[in-house]
C-alpha cells in the first residue's frame, strides 16, 4: 500500500533505532508526522513515496565510521534531486570542520547528538517554515536558506553569521574571527554557545 505524500512530514534516517524512536516521539507530537528509516537503501523509495518537507540525516552508518563521508555523499545526492527536502544533519562525532562541510554541501543546519530538545524543535520548526516558503515561492527565488525573506531572531542571525564565516574561512578559526571582527576567544565562545 502506498502512503500519500504529507506536505509537512519529517523523515529520519539513522541506523540507531533508539535515535529514530526518540526523534519520532519528540517531533511527531509537536511538529509533523515522522517516519523513520534505518538503512540508506530505503531512502530514495521513501523520499519518492512520502515527499517529506524535512529530512533528518545521520552522517555515519558503517560501524566505526566517524568522518561523516557517507552522510555527506548522501546529502549531495539528495540536494541534486528535483524538489529535495530540507536537510538537517545529525552526528555524535561533531567538530567545526564537519559542520562547515555539511553546510557547504547544502544542509540547512547541523545538530549534534545528544541534542538539546528545545534547540532541535526550534531548528526543525525553522526548517519546516523554510520548506513551506520555498514550495510556495516563485521559481526565480533561490534555495539558499541564508537568503531569508522574513527576519530571523538575533540569536539565529548570529549563528548563521558564524557558520557562514567558518564556511568562507574553510574552518580556519583565525580567518573566521577576523572576518567577523572578533578575537579568537570571542569566536570560541560563540561556537560553544551555538553548539558548533
Amino acid at each position: 500500500m502506498e502512503v500519500a505524500a504529507l506536505p509537512s512530514s519529517i523523515l529520519v534516517l539513522d541506523d540507531d533505532p533508539d535515535i529514530g524512536l526518540s526523534l519520532q516521539l519528540l517531533l511527531q507530537r509537536r511538529l509533523a508526522p515522522v517516519f523513520t528509516l534505518r538503512r540508506t537503501v530505503e531512502l530514495y523509495g521513501a523520499l519518492e513515496r512520502l515527499r517529506p518537507a524535512l529530512l533528518l540525516l545521520d552522517l555515519n552508518f558503517a560501524p566505526g565510521r566517524t568522518d561523516g563521508e557517507q552522510g555527506l555523499r548522501l546529502l549531495d545526492e539528495i540536494r541534486a534531486m528535483s524538489a529535495p527536502p530540507v536537510v538537517i544533519v545529525l552526528t555524535a562525532y561533531a567538530n567545526i570542520e564537519l559542520a562547515v562541510r555539511a553546510v557547504k554541501h547544502g544542509a540547512f543546519d547541523f545538530i549534534t547528538k545528544p541534542w538539546d530538545n528545545a534547540r532541535l524543535l526550534h531548528v526543525c520548526r525553522e526548517a519546516l517554515d523554510y520548506a513551506k516558503r520555498t514550495q510556495s515561492a516563485p521559481a526565480k527565488q533561490t534555495d539558499d536558506p541564508s537568503r531569508e525573506t522574513t527576519p530571523q531572531p538575533l540569536v539565529e542571525q548570529e549563528r548563521s553569521a558564524v557558520l557562514r564565516a567558518m564556511t568562507d574561512a574553510q574552518g580556519n578559526l583565525s580567518a573566521a574571527a577576523r572576518a567577523l571582527g572578533l578575537s579568537r576567544a570571542a569566536l570560541y565562545r560563540r561556537l560553544q554557545k551555538h553548539g558548533l
